[in-house]
């Protein structure tokens, strides 16, 4: 019976752990993610992005092509890679990079989940798709995807 009854307070502690309770409201975490990841883009702000991106790092397009966050870093220290396209690269504007810019936008927030997709000029030509989860209180960037 004592085993039983510890089995399942280690199961009420558990289940408690995994539902963050974070002292400001998700929505207005996420809005604040969402600018400052346009933000660093739109400025050229390649530390900022980073400090956004989740160190699991992120998945670039539908097809989900993902970049660990170290070797985000690497790229956009050497100014290759995706930091070309996000950034602008020998004078040239990256076709990522081009679609993170104001417009509508749109949320669809899994608070019981803690992801969150991010539509900002969602039916047009210029959608873009931004992925994040919810760690630790805090919002992290991990999919970008141009949808055309």
């Amino acid at each position: 019976m004592g085993l039983f009854i510890g089995l399942l307070m280690t199961l009420a502690i558990l289940g408690q752990a995994s539902a963050q309770t974070c002292p400001r409201d998700a929505t207005a975490e996420l809005d604040m993610a969402v600018a400052q990841t346009l933000t660093a883009v739109q400025n050229g702000d390649a530390g900022t992005l980073l400090s956004v991106i989740s160190d699991d790092g992120v998945a670039f397009n539908p097809e989900g092509e993902e970049v660990g966050y170290r070797a985000l870093q690497t790229q956009f220290s050497n100014k290759s890679g995706r930091y070309c396209a996000l950034f602008t690269c020998n004078g040239q504007r990256g076709a990522l990079g081009a679609k993170f810019h104001r417009g509508t936008i749109d949320k669809q927030i899994d608070s019981r989940n803690g992801r969150a997709t991010v539509f900002i000029n969602a039916n047009t030509n210029d959608e873009l798709q931004l992925h994040y989860k919810l760690r630790n209180c805090r919002w992290e960037l991990t999919g970008v995807a141009m949808v055309e």
